[in-house]
């Protein structure tokens, strides 16, 4: 059976964080686009972009919890993210933190942040 979804684990350099909602990987390094010249042949460009994945996830306990500071964010980060059930694993070696975080106090959930990385990698 060809399993889709299901749980994942999040390691943000090297420390494990319990997925929450979905996480989103857009693994592609281009953007290809296509429109049509004044005559109706068409042409093709293509725009650079980085890996990225947004996740969401706990936030953990005080100890363990991401100190979402500009020190923080302006730091390289290894995300390793494992889709368990389905047997992916992607790495974001070297990544960026893009967006801005925001935490949910009811529920200790962080959304709002992707990771980018020029070294993007599945296994």
């Amino acid at each position: 059976m060809d399993t889709k979804g299901g749980r994942y684990s999040v390691r943000v350099n090297g420390q494990r964080f319990s997925g929450r909602g979905k996480a989103t990987v857009k693994p592609a390094a281009a953007i290809p686009k296509a429109d049509p010249n004044r005559d109706g042949t068409a042409y093709r460009t293509v725009e650079a972009k980085l890996p990225m994945i947004s996740l969401s996830f706990d936030r953990g306990d005080k100890a363990s919890a991401i100190k979402w500071d500009e020190t923080m964010l302006l730091r390289n980060v290894d995300v390793t993210f494992v889709e368990d059930d389905a047997g992916y694993t992607h790495y974001f070696t070297a990544g960026s933190w893009v967006g801005e975080p925001d935490i949910d106090t009811d529920t200790g959930e962080v959304t709002g942040m992707s990771v980018a990385s020029d070294q993007y990698r599945m296994a």
